[in-house]
């Protein structure tokens, strides 16, 4: 007897799957070292997932939770850009060793596929189920990290998620809301060191505290458009004066004499990937179309030819799709923010919206793209955005659509 899957349920094991990927792959990397966690056995979770939300995104109906063919066209030619990017790094290869450690991935062949989660956040009647894993997520994954809380940082990339979850407190009951500080809380307290990691938190809670301002007083949403575009315009100015010779890095610590180092939260480290990544691209004349998924770059500072990975979001994806590249992936997500604040009659979509110029914001920093939870929410929180369903939704709307599942339409 056949056995056959519903779309829901198909979606719904696609996000399991690159949960338990995400856990695997960081608890092994920065948790104790399990054998079983080991090799490319893990990657087909990542693959899986990947694969089930390929096919809904040919096989299914899905642009129909999507109003307006300009939003439709725009992320379909993102997808294509990105299949492309992958293709021209397969015909590279001669065997099929080599390609399977550059599918096998999660900063090359997989890296870019969690913008496929964009079809799950599309859709109205996948939102409450959503939720609804990410917190079993939260309660199952968070006793375990503080287990092993005495490895480095575990308990942050573990609980990933916490960025997100954060913004949800005003539609939780009274316990949800004390785990979810509790827990946020912790992670800051033992992860000081992950300046990237803190900001997201802190980000969070700076926008949750505008979300009850927001619910108090009216704010005029044009002037709410200003601000983001203000914040938006930052990483412009910065590259302007990057290019002059400026470096925004040393003028906002105040000093070049400080030596790198990861764990120094005064450090510059990320200037000279901005000048290797540059150099690199401007040599092999790779700025406009990038180098395909699999590209790398020439470090003199790690001493090596082909450094595959590089700390800063939107330095790889220059590097795999170019300035065509970031273009699309820049442009489907400043859609979905200015769709959230100024077309949204909810106040969450709202703060999802600042969440999005916040991670925006932080590409140009660090938000590394890889398949984790990270970017999993955040193509999710996209396609909430673009959702006139659950844009269209009031307050209270939005929080009953939280706690119980919608009724199919």
């Amino acid at each position: 007897m056949a056995i056959t899957f519903s779309k829901k349920q198909l979606v719904i094991l696609s996000l399991i799957l690159a949960m338990l990927f995400h856990f695997a792959y960081y608890f092994n990397e920065y948790g104790p070292s399990v054998s079983i966690l080991k090799g490319f056995t893990i990657y087909f979770l990542a693959l899986g997932s990947a694969s089930i939300l390929m096919f809904v995104y040919i096989g299914t109906y899905w642009r129909m939770d999507i109003k307006g063919n300009s939003d439709r066209i725009l992320f379909d030619i993102l997808v294509l850009w990105i299949l492309i990017s992958i293709l021209r790094s397969v015909l590279e290869y001669r065997s099929l060793g080599q390609l399977r450690l550059f599918m096998l991935n999660t900063y090359l062949g997989l890296s870019m596929l969690p913008v496929l989660f964009f079809i799950i956040g599309t859709n109205i009647n996948y939102f409450f189920s959503i939720n609804r894993i990410v917190t079993i997520y939260l309660i199952a994954v968070a006793p375990i990290s503080f287990l092993f809380i005495d490895f480095f940082e575990i308990q942050l990339f573990l609980l990933y998620p916490i960025f997100y979850i954060i913004l949800t407190i005003p539609l939780r009951d009274s316990w949800g809301k004390i785990l979810v500080i509790l827990v946020s809380v912790s992670i800051v307290i033992v992860s000081l060191t992950n300046r990237a990691g803190i900001m997201r938190i802190l980000i969070s809670y700076c926008i949750l505290g505008a979300y009850y301002v927001m619910t108090n007083i009216k704010i005029n949403k044009r002037l709410l458009k200003f601000i983001v575009f203000c914040l938006l315009m930052i990483p412009v100015v910065s590259l302007y004066l990057g290019i002059t010779g400026v470096s925004v890095f040393q003028l906002l610590l105040g000093s070049d004499t400080i030596d790198y180092s990861q764990l120094n939260p005064y450090a510059d480290t990320r200037t000279f990937l901005y000048f290797e990544v540059f150099q690199d691209l401007n040599f092999n004349n790779a700025f406009l179309f990038g180098k395909g998924m699999d590209a790398g770059y020439s470090s003199l500072a790690f001493e090596t030819y082909n450094r595959t990975m590089v700390e800063v979001g939107f330095l790889q994806i220059l590097m795999k799709t170019g300035i065509v590249g970031f273009i699309l992936y820049s442009s489907v997500i400043v859609s979905a923010i200015y769709k959230a604040l100024g077309k949204s009659k909810n106040l969450y979509i709202k703060a999802i919206g600042l969440l999005l110029a916040s991670y925006l914001l932080m590409i140009f920093i660090e938000n590394v793209i890889a398949f984790n939870l990270l970017n999993v929410i955040i193509w999710i929180c996209v396609g909430m955005c673009h959702s006139p369903l659950i844009r269209n939704l009031d307050d209270a709307g939005i929080r009953k659509l939280f706690r119980s599942p919608v009724v199919s339409r």
